[in-house]
């Protein structure tokens, strides 16, 4: 997802400027935004996702099953593209590439190929018969839930159904199938809705990615970026693999998410229509302006909600794992801190170690790791050394001829095992200050 943010921010900006009531109204540019929203997006995280599985190979088959899946269902979209990576992956890592390797070394490109497009044809019906079919199956059940709560008027409690089906990213199954028909009905009668509020307010999303942003130093880049694309944009898709990863942060969303609806309710605060996406422009839109101050308190406290709830289960959890990780994880396997106080020689032999390629590492690379190497180049050409190249890396992605792996202190116990001896240096932050400066006195000295 985060290697695709860019995409999000794109289909967000074009949403809100773009549409019917946006600021400058254009159905072409609108049509684009929804073209890349249901289409190419699926189709880019199908082949990230497939890529980190089983290669080039494993993303064009993620890409395929994805076209299969969206062939029978529109509204299947970015779940088809999560679900598609790891299975079309997994399938050419342990299928596809050993039926390849065991054809002979002049055939190997045909059978790859070959074998390329059969399971291909494999992965999309599978698409299209078994994961359509049954996302169907779900939102059905959505439907009657939803229905029955509606009718006896247990708004608050929507959010226990409608939350966990955001994050498995139904939510247009849930906001454009469900409630805004029944949201019409009810514009038609009172002249606004309080249904267009429930899944599209990005308070309870806004609050949980605040969180980890304060929880999470080494990927505060990559959070700041996604708290735009969701509050602003309108784009909640972007927090939801943050709760798939970690069930626990259910509670406080809907917790968050029943708070803001009670309140929307209770003051009498609706929708003159529907919006998407659920952004903070798109809802002040449609709310007029009598009811500014109204959406604006629904959010803020589902933010706040979300907020304390969501930092109440990071901290315990990360109190447990501090206290489980270091019992569990080998010795050999633990990667070893660079002390930048007192600094031996490294020596192989009789060749004296040097510092020549530097890695600065965080969970995607993309975010505080690409700014963290950014400034560290500069510091170098400050200081005028040269022949040392700084790289940023996700941590499933680091190659093996790194001398020094740069981390944000709290991200190196998931640091993976197979770093080997490379040598570690755990920083309070990736974007510089005392300890840059420990660091370049640190290779000074080693290189001469």
């Amino acid at each position: 997802m985060m290697d695709n943010i860019g995409i999000f921010i794109f289909v967000g900006l074009l949403s809100v400027i773009f549409q019917e009531n946006g600021w400058f109204p254009n159905e072409d540019m609108y049509a684009i935004s929804q073209l890349v929203y249901k289409y190419l997006l699926p189709v880019c995280i199908a082949y990230t996702g497939g890529i980190k599985w089983g290669i080039q190979t494993g993303g064009i088959l993620a890409v395929l099953m994805t076209a299969g899946c969206v062939s029978a269902n529109e509204s299947a979209g970015i779940l088809a593209g999560m679900l598609a990576a790891p299975a079309a992956g997994l399938c050419w890592k342990y299928a596809g590439e050993p039926l390849k390797k065991r054809a002979g070394s002049g055939m190997q490109m045909l059978a790859g190929n070959l074998l390329t497009g059969m399971l291909g044809c494999v992965l999309a019906a599978a698409g299209y018969y078994a994961i359509a079919p049954g996302l169907r199956i779900v939102s059905g059940a959505l439907t009657r839930g939803i229905n029955a709560l509606v009718i006896h008027k247990m708004l608050g409690a929507l959010s226990i159904i409608v939350e966990p089906s955001k994050v498995l990213f139904l939510n247009n199954i849930v906001n454009h199938g469900i409630l805004v028909p029944m949201g019409m009905n009810q514009l038609m009668q009172e002249g606004q809705s309080v249904l267009f509020l429930v899944e599209t307010n990005p308070g309870p999303g806004f609050g949980l990615l605040l969180a980890l942003y304060c929880m999470a130093r080494e990927k505060r880049g990559e959070y700041t970026a996604a708290m735009a694309a969701q509050g602003a944009g309108g784009l909640h898709e972007v927090y939801f693999p943050e709760v798939i990863s970690n069930l626990w942060l259910l509670i406080p969303l809907m917790a968050a998410g029943a708070a803001g609806t009670e309140c929307f309710a209770r003051m009498g605060c609706g929708l003159q229509a529907p919006v998407s996406p659920g952004s903070v422009i798109t809802i002040f839109l449609m709310a007029g302006k009598g009811a500014w101050g109204k959406a604006a308190l629904g959010i803020v406290l589902s933010a706040v909600i979300s907020f304390a709830g969501s930092m109440l289960v990071l901290r315990i959890q990360k109190r447990i794992r501090r206290r489980t990780e270091k019992e569990l994880m080998p010795e050999s396997e633990r990667p070893q801190p660079m002390k930048t106080e007192s600094i031996p020689e490294r020596e192989e032999g009789n060749i004296m170690v040097k510092i020549q390629k530097i890695g600065f590492v965080c969970d995607a690379g993309v975010g505080s790791s690409a700014m963290g190497a950014a400034q560290f180049r500069r510091k170098l050409a400050q200081n005028r050394i040269e022949g040392i190249q700084v790289e940023a890396y996700a941590c499933d992605r680091i190659p093996e001829d790194l001398d020094l792996i740069v981390c944000q202190k709290d991200f190196l116990n998931l640091l993976p095992g197979g770093i080997g001896q490379t040598e570690v240096c755990p920083v309070e932050s990736l974007m510089g200050g005392a300890e840059f400066e420990k660091l370049l006195t640190v290779i000074q000295e080693r290189n001469g």
